[in-house]
């Protein structure tokens, strides 16, 4: 079984890869495993307390990525592929 780690970077890169097509079929991907773990679009938006824990963060920029993907705000997109890294590191 894959993390939320796992299946938020593999799917940003897929995306960065793609077009708009791959980045609406990977947000059901990422929907689908944020949806395991209770969550949603738009999850810890306005928290105070990321920095306090890895996982609040990768989980926040899953959400992210659905706002962009459903908002269909594609402008936003590079500047999130672009912060992958920073929010979804590989390792922690």
């Amino acid at each position: 079984m894959s993390t939320l780690r796992e299946v938020v970077r593999k799917s940003i890169i897929n995306v960065q890869n793609g077009d708009t097509g791959e980045a609406m079929q990977e947000a059901q991907v990422i929907r689908e495993a944020l949806q395991a773990k209770g969550l949603d679009k738009g999850c810890h938006v306005g928290r105070s307390d990321l920095d306090s824990d890895p996982e609040l963060v990768i989980e926040w920029y899953a959400g992210q990525f659905l706002d962009i993907v459903d908002s269909k705000a594609w402008f936003a997109m590079n500047g999130l592929i672009n912060c992958l890294d920073k929010f979804c590191p590989e390792d922690v």
